[in-house]
Parts: C-alpha cells; structure tokens; sequence
C-alpha cells in the first residue's frame, strides 16, 4: 500500500471509526498531506504520520508503527530534571543511569521545542515514549555517565526488555508478586497457582504493577478476590463506574472479531477470559452498525458467589506512570476495597478511550480506540493525570540506585 495511501485511510479512520471522534477533531491533515509522498522515507514517513495521531492526545491506545521494527532494548523516565535510562541491554550501547543530555548535538530543551508537536502529552512523565522513538532514531546521543560526558550511537536491541511475573517472600508473612502486564495468560495463571495458598496465609501482599503495560481485565480478578475483607461481598463495597460507550461501525466489529477469534484459539485461555469474550462477541454482533451504544445496558452483579477471606490483612500496590490500560483499571478497582493502599506515582492514564483494533498496512500498522468512557461527559477524564496513588511517592535519582518504593511499603508493613 502507498504511503500516500495509508496516511489517507488513517485520517478517515480517526474521522469515523475511532472513539475519539465525539470529543477531538485532531490536526487539519492538508499540511500533512503536503509533507507525504509515496517515495518518501521510513523514518520521515512514520515521524509525520505520529505527529498527526499525536495531536489527538491519546497516549497508546492511538499509535501508528512499524510492524517489523527491532526491539529497543532500553527503557526511559522522563522528568521535569531529565531524561534517565531506567533499563537497557548491553547491546544498546546505554547503561542504567545515564542521563541523556543531547540528541544530534542538541540540547534536549531546544531538541524538544523543535519536535514539541510530535509529543502526545503536556506531561513530562509521559513523554518517555516519544523521547525513545527518538532516541532510537537519532545519529548520536549525549549521555552523562558517571560525571562525564560521552557520545554513542544507539543501537536497536536483539532482545526487548522482556516483562516478569514473579512471586517471593520478602519475609515472614509477606508476600510480593510482580505482573508487568495482564496479557501473557500462561504466565499469569502459572503465578497464581504457585502462589495462592502462601498469599492465603500471609498477613501482607504487595502487589507490583509498575511495569504493567495492560492486556485482559480479566487476568487480574483473581487479585480483587484477595481485597475484599472477610465475609465481605463485592456489593458490599457500593461502588460502580460511569461505564463506557462502544463505537459499532462496521469496520470496528469486523477488526474487534478477528481479533478475539483468534485469541481465543490460545492454549491456556482461562474460562473466565472466555466468557468475557464471549459477551463481548455477541454484543459486537448484536450492535454492528448502530454507532455509540452504552456497553453492558443491565447491572451486572460481580462475582456474586465470591466472599471475603481473613488473608491476605492488608494489601500494597506499587503503581507508577508505565502502568497502563488494564493496569490503570486494576489500580483504579483496588482503591475501591478498605484494606488496599496504593503507593508510588500516578498511573498513566489511557483508559478514556480503549477497546483498540489493530489495522495492518503491511510493513506497519494502526492502533485507534473503539470505546469511550462515559466518565468524559461529567469532566472526569484521566487524560494526563491517571490513578492517583493513596500515598506519593516522587521520582528521584536514588529510584536508580535502590527500590524507594518498596522500602518505604515495608516501613508501612512494620508499622501496620
């Protein structure tokens, strides 16, 4: 498919089948239009097609890439003081702890003001994404290492930076489990088996999702299970969400049930995934073509066989702004229940539109939202603020060097 092509079918796509249409117009594309042409490069093309779909201001959940690109390998916090490598592999060329000054010679003041468009959000926190797509295009980057400067070339990885799922005692009767995301089913299920019955005797569960980049709803109700008190039931807690809107054109069920159809063909699907997806299907049928539907029309009762156990007492979650889409969910749903504290920083905040499709051009593809939280029309959106933590914790320096977080959980843990 062209180039010209391409860039021509995203805009009809932001225009009538993504969630966003309601509430942003986006970027007048004539401009853009101007700058493409089929013969173009790579790397110019994707720069002018993502800073279009930037001026939607939707982090993630709206992102055109190349399909075939090499893994980074590195991972970045952006702060109003800097730009930091929080992770990378050897072969990056990166290390943890640099602080990158310069881009092509550039300060990153200047650098940013120049490419200040291409940047989706406000935020600095959440500008990590850009800065590494730019980061990995740059010639050379200045990097403060050890007091000095030096100059590199960044090199794409032959490994990402692969997530964890991992569960530990930290010491008696605390127990630490780290999801990096609710997509990788198998992993997820072989954590909660290996770890249910310690977490069912422990006094504390700590409950990782810094890292979590989102996925399934439903690879973390097994965690909201923990969280609710002994004897307690889910309609105890009172609690309900404004809900979301569905977009139902006809290309958005046709993308949304390719997708599910194959997922569902995975080994190791858990039944309630199924189910989920089940509900899902029949309602993209049963809607195709309507436009904006509100999802899920009756109340839906949750869980209402599950009942409250006396362990875990009390439950941390560390979250951060890399958590994401269903980690912004599950952060969200735990400040619900009494005994859950949540510490560290904000999360990133992507829900307001959701439930993405994937379009294929080929050597790239598309991803644009199909939901839209109807928390928008009361002006309680989380666009660039994300799930407030309980307890703040700010990002320093010394984040680099040992895990703040954790330590100041378990000063709550011996205070408890």
């Amino acid at each position: 498919m062209r180039k010209t092509a391409i860039f021509e079918d995203v805009v009809s796509i932001m225009t009538q089948d993504s969630a966003t249409k309601k509430d942003i117009v986006g970027a007048d594309p004539t401009g853009f239009r101007e700058c493409i042409s089929d013969d173009m490069s790579e790397k110019d093309f994707l720069y002018q097609v993502q800073t279009y779909l930037a001026s939607f201001g939707v982090i993630g959940h709206v992102a055109f890439r190349e399909k075939y690109a090499k893994p980074k390998g590195f991972v970045l916090r952006s702060t109003i003081q800097g730009l930091y490598v929080e992770q990378a592999n050897a072969d990056t060329n990166l290390q943890a702890g640099d602080q990158i000054v310069k881009l092509d010679g550039q300060h990153l003041e200047e650098f940013y003001r120049m490419h200040r468009a291409y940047f989706t959000s406000s935020t600095p926190e959440r500008n990590y994404r850009e800065w590494s797509e730019l980061i990995s295009k740059a010639r050379q980057v200045t990097v403060l290492r050890a007091g000095a400067e030096q100059i590199l070339s960044v090199e794409p990885s032959q490994n990402p930076i692969e997530s964890r799922f991992e569960w530990k005692e930290l010491e008696k009767g605390v127990i630490y489990l780290r999801l990096d995301d609710f997509r990788n089913e198998k992993a997820i299920n072989k954590l909660y088996q290996e770890a249910q019955d310690t977490i069912k005797r422990a006094a504390c569960l700590v409950i990782d999702v810094r890292q979590n980049t989102g996925g399934m709803d439903s690879l973390y109700f097994p965690l909201l299970h923990y969280a609710l008190s002994e004897g307690q039931v889910y309609s105890d807690l009172g609690r309900t969400d404004e809900g979301m809107e569905i977009l139902y054109t006809e290309r958005n069920v046709d993308l949304r049930l390719k997708d599910f159809e194959a997922y569902v063909q995975q080994e190791g699907i858990n039944q309630e995934t199924k189910d989920l997806l089940e509900i899902i299907m029949q309602d993209l049928q049963a809607n195709r073509g309507k436009g904006y539907v509100k999802f899920g029309g009756e109340d839906r009762e949750m869980f209402p066989n599950v009942k409250g156990g006396s362990h875990p007492e009390k439950i941390f979650v560390l979250a951060d702004v890399y958590c994401a889409s269903s980690g912004d969910n599950f952060v969200q749903m735990m400040k619900w229940f009494p005994k859950v504290t949540v510490l560290g920083r904000p999360t990133l905040g992507i829900l307001d539109y959701s439930n993405c499709c994937q379009v294929d051009y080929g050597d790239y593809s598309l991803n644009f939202p199909t939901s839209r939280a109807l928390a928008l029309d009361k002006g309680q959106g989380m666009t660039d603020k994300g799930i407030e933590p309980d307890i703040l914790i700010p990002w320093t320096v010394e984040h680099l060097e040992r895990d703040v977080d954790l330590e100041r959980c378990l000063e709550m843990i011996h205070d408890f």
